[in-house]
Formats: structure tokens, sequence, C-alpha cells
């Protein structure tokens, strides 16, 4: 007489079975989004030291070239007036970018709606700082050019037209146009790279 096989005993091995699998499925995907998570969190966070490296480079370089050019307009008897001004723009310019790109690198992935917040707010500051440098620019240039005429054209009785005025004219624009690309670039640059924290902050809290 044959034995009658527990049909029950071996559907609920099999249920068990698929429910060990499921779980185990699940545990692995839990993993690989932490593991995901964590990844863009560490990606996130080494753009944004890239971006205080390269502000760090930009400030070793211009703070000593800054400082030559003030000591050179003060050198050679340019109006306190406007040195006062270059001082206050230079220095305005530098405090700005310090400040406007601040942030604490080690606690980002702390809270991403609060590191949301401040790099909209570093993005808004650094285009309010573009538009506001750029615009003291065009004082700051045509005040350069009349005390280059003033200290030097002048005792050498050069005419404001004459060809000594127009090279220093047309190598002021040039210097000026190769400086404002320069900026520009960099402007540019940091903004692309404050839009792609906040897309990989979205797509990580898009999920969650």
């Amino acid at each position: 007489m044959e034995t009658p096989i527990n049909t029950d005993f071996n559907d609920f091995n099999e249920l068990d079975d698929l429910r060990q699998q499921i779980n185990e499925l699940k545990n692995k995907v839990d993993r690989q989004g932490r593991l995901n998570e964590d990844l863009i969190k560490k990606s996130i966070q080494s753009k944004m030291k890239g971006l205080h490296r390269n502000i760090s480079w930009y400030l070793l370089v211009l703070l000593p070239l800054s400082a030559i050019i003030i000591w050179n307009f003060i050198y050679n008897h340019y109006a306190w007036p406007f040195i006062i001004f270059t001082i206050l723009f230079f220095a305005a310019s530098f405090i700005a970018d310090y400040f406007i790109n601040r942030i604490d690198v080690n606690h980002m992935a702390d809270d991403l709606v609060e590191t949301t917040r401040k790099l909209t707010i570093m993005k808004k500051n650094r285009r309010r700082q573009l538009l506001i440098g750029y615009s003291l620019l065009l004082i700051w240039t045509p005040w350069y050019l009349y005390e280059i005429y003033r200290v030097q054209a002048v005792p050498m009785g050069v005419t404001l037209t004459g060809p000594f005025m127009i090279a220093v004219t047309i190598g002021a624009a040039i210097g000026g146009i190769i400086g404002g690309i320069l900026g520009l670039s960099f402007y540019r640059k940091m903004q692309r790279t404050t839009d792609e924290m906040l897309d990989q902050i979205n797509d990580l809290t898009s999920g969650e």
C-alpha cells in the first residue's frame, strides 16, 4: 500500500523557500540602495571639495596680483579716491567669493533638504555677484584709463586722442575682454558643478 504524500507540508516548504528568497532579494535591493545613496553623497561632497580647491587657487593667484596692482597705483601717484575704490572693489570680490561658496562639506549629507537650500542660495548669490562685479567694472575701467592719462600721458604732453592713449585703450580693452571671458568661464563652471550636485540630490530624494 502506497504512503500518501502530504501535499500541504510540501506546499508549506515551498512557500517558506519562496518567502526566504523574497526576503534575500529585498535585503539585496536595500543594500544596493544604501550603497548607491552613499556613493551619491560622496560624489556631492567630492564636487564641493573641488569647488573649494578651485576657489582657493583662484584667491592664491589673485591676492598677490591685486597687491602688486595696488602698490603700482600708489607708487605712480594715482588719485587716492581711485586707489581706495580699487581696494574696496578687490576686497569685496574676494570676501564675496569666500562667503558665498562657504559650506560645511563634511556635513552636506546629513540634511539633504538643507543642503539643497544652501546650494540654491549659493547659485543666486553668485549670479548677483557677477552682475554687481561687472557693473562696477564699467565704472573702474574708464576711471583707470583716466588715471593713466593724468599720471603718464599729460606729463609727456600726449593728448587724449594720441597714439599712446589709443594703444593703452586698446590694450585695456583686450585685457578686459580676456579677463571677462576667463571670469565668466570660471563662473559657469561653478554654476554647472552646483547644478550637478542639485540634480544628484533630487534623484536621491525623489526615490525615497
